[in-house]
């Protein structure tokens, strides 16, 4: 096909500039195309992944043994009464200050988060008390031979997790339809930017996936923990734990996974060691 290639490297495509190569990579443009990179890999018997924006996915130095399927190209915007219906690879938080500059509320909270819509749905991404799932109707997804619509509530919609992180729906999702609420544009786009103020105050710049850990059912949060265990500033090689945010990795390198793998698990042992209490990883890790 036009849209695969051999051997892509995956650093180029993941926010934490690290991973070897993918053996295929495709960026399909339409549906069908997407449909048609998911015969090759059936027929094929390859194993499969979607990769949006990559800023939550920590791929290995070894790469990806199987086809990598980029969604950024699945874009499309429409807007019928209070449903916006938007391609899994426009990103979110482009869409979210389009939606409150139009007065749209239900979106604020997403105005500085990266990534795609598909993966924001996959990970139910959310910030300041706001999550996909709140705001989420039904989404379009696809396997190699059928399309299907489903509901949110069929989606299994949890703490940053979904049924397609799970592989519980081994699909990808093509459109989302988000519900919003109508509303004054200066009054959703005050508190869109506030939240927007509290974000860049509290997020480290540079190659950078997030929030590392999810939080605990119960606080303390997994960032309190970490920084009260002393993780802020701990290294390795070229990765560290940011200064500002002790759930926040920098990575000051590229190409050396093993070095934020190994700091991953420093991280989660300092917090065992201490607290007693097991973090699990929010990032994406495909090693």
């Amino acid at each position: 096909m036009d849209h695969v290639v051999r051997c892509e490297r995956l650093s180029a495509h993941t926010s934490l500039r690290v991973g070897g190569c993918a053996q295929f990579f495709g960026v399909p443009e339409s549906q069908r195309e997407l449909q048609d990179l998911l015969c090759l890999a059936e027929v094929n018997e390859l194993l499969w992944i979607p990769l949006g924006a990559g800023t939550n996915l920590l791929f290995g130095n070894q790469g990806y043994d199987g086809l990598v399927i980029q969604t950024t190209r699945l874009h499309g915007r429409s807007l019928v009464g209070g449903c916006l219906r938007v391609g899994a690879g426009e990103l979110l938080r482009s869409v979210a200050w389009s939606a409150c500059e139009a007065g749209l509320s239900g979106l604020e909270w997403a105005v500085g988060i990266p990534g795609t819509i598909g993966g924001a749905v996959a990970m139910n991404a959310g910030a300041y008390g706001g999550q996909m799932a709140d705001v989420l109707l039904s989404v379009e997804s696809v396997t190699a031979q059928r399309a299907t619509t489903r509901a949110s509530e069929e989606l299994s919609l949890g703490y940053r997790t979904s049924a397609y992180r799970t592989s519980a729906l081994e699909e990808v999702v093509v459109e989302a339809t988000l519900q919003l609420a109508r509303s004054s544009p200066a009054q959703v786009m005050r508190e869109a930017e506030r939240l927007q103020v509290l974000r860049r105050a509290s997020q480290p710049i540079g190659a950078t996936a997030g929030s590392v850990f999810r939080n605990p059912l119960q606080p303390p949060t997994a960032g309190q923990l970490l920084d009260r265990a002393g993780c802020k500033g701990m290294r390795v090689g070229r990765a560290v734990v940011s200064a500002e945010h002790a759930n926040v990795i920098v990575n000051e390198g590229s190409d050396n996974a093993a070095d934020l793998l190994t700091l991953i698990d420093r991280m989660k042992a300092s917090v065992r060691k201490m607290f007693g209490v097991d973090l699990e990883e929010e990032i994406v890790i495909v090693s």
